[in-house]
Formats: C-alpha cells, structure tokens, sequence
C-alpha cells in the first residue's frame, strides 16, 4: 500500500477512520499508535517512498486496512 501525499494529508485520511490515533516521528518514517483500546495498531509511512504498512492485531487489522484502502483509492 502506498500514500505519495504529505503528511498532514495523511493524517486528514486516517482521522476518516475514526479511531484515536498519536503521531510520532521514528527517523526515516512517521507512525501512527492507535488507542483504540482494544488492539495494538500501529501505521508506519515512510515518506522517501510512500509505503504504508499497518501492523498489529490481525483481528481488528484486516477490517481497518479494508477501510485505509478504501480512503486511498482515487
């Protein structure tokens, strides 16, 4: 999965999500912590590229990245 835009428009598409999520900076790419309670969600950007990759808890990960690739779909 990639993202190709800046940063605040990423953090603009996530927030559609609707679930809480924390921004941190970890040198080459940003993260994304959800706090959603229930799962350990993670969403890692590397910028130099574009990729994205969600990590964490496959339960509740295959819906949100069902979702994640619908907002990024043109």
């Amino acid at each position: 999965m990639h993202f190709n835009g800046s940063l605040n428009e990423l953090k603009v598409l996530v927030a559609e999500l609707g679930i809480p999520c924390r921004w941190q900076h970890r040198g080459a790419f940003e993260m994304a912590v959800f706090e959603d309670g229930i799962s350990n969600l993670k969403l890692n950007w590397w910028p130099g590229t574009g990729e994205l990759r969600l990590v964490g808890d496959p339960e509740v990960r295959d819906d949100t990245l069902r979702r994640l690739e619908a907002l990024l779909k043109p």
